[in-house]
């Protein structure tokens, strides 16, 4: 199945209700000192029902998604003036695959809209099939969120695992790490060379 995490991942997790992975959330970011680091992986997501900005943009309103975006990024304000107060390494990763899905596209005006208010966003072409990868939220080296977005191909969170596990953690560090070093870093936001494949 697509995006699935391994088993090796979920060794030793808790499972969570998407209400319990919001909460565990609150309690690891609280704990965080140094790094916080999200991986994206689905090339297509169904956001929670009442997301205005996905229906405008399916009902092809470009403009106003990114107004409906802008309104909802600043939502996130009060986190990434706590990134700033604490001084926290904070960076979203997210993994492409050409062409880009409508989700993505609609995503890429979202990331546009954050990027300039300030959050760090890298993008990258990974080594392997980008459905072999899974999504995970990493808390410095003491926690990390494991999401559960079904079986595909159209990913809807239904909560997902959570785990303390050394091995674990240092794993899904690694998985960072190697995308970094031979995944190939592409600029869909201000690099007109991968537009033929967009």
């Amino acid at each position: 199945m697509m995006h699935r995490p391994p088993a090796w991942a979920l060794d030793g997790s808790e499972r969570l209700t998407l209400e319990g992975f919001l909460e565990s959330f609150g309690t690891a970011w609280a704990r965080t000192e140094r790094r916080f680091l999200k991986l994206e992986c689905w090339q297509s997501y169904r956001e929670a029902d009442g997301v205005r900005s996905q229906e405008a943009f399916q009902a092809g309103d470009t403009a106003l998604a990114r107004r409906l975006l802008e309104e909802e990024a600043m939502g996130d304000q009060p986190l990434r003036d706590d990134v700033r107060a604490r001084n926290l390494e904070f960076t979203r990763m997210r993994l492409l695959s050409y062409p880009l899905t409508d989700y993505l596209r609609y995503e890429m005006i979202n990331y546009e809209v954050r990027r300039r208010l300030g959050e760090n966003i890298e993008f990258l072409l990974p080594p392997s099939p980008v459905e072999d990868y899974f999504d995970f939220l990493l808390f410095d080296a003491h926690t990390a969120l494991i999401h559960d977005y079904g079986p595909g191909p159209v990913g809807h969170q239904s909560g997902g695992w959570v785990t303390h596990h050394p091995k674990t953690l240092h794993r899904l560090l690694d998985i960072a790490t190697d995308l970094r070093a031979r995944g190939e870093r592409v600029h869909p936001l201000n690099d007109t060379s991968h537009q033929s494949r967009i």
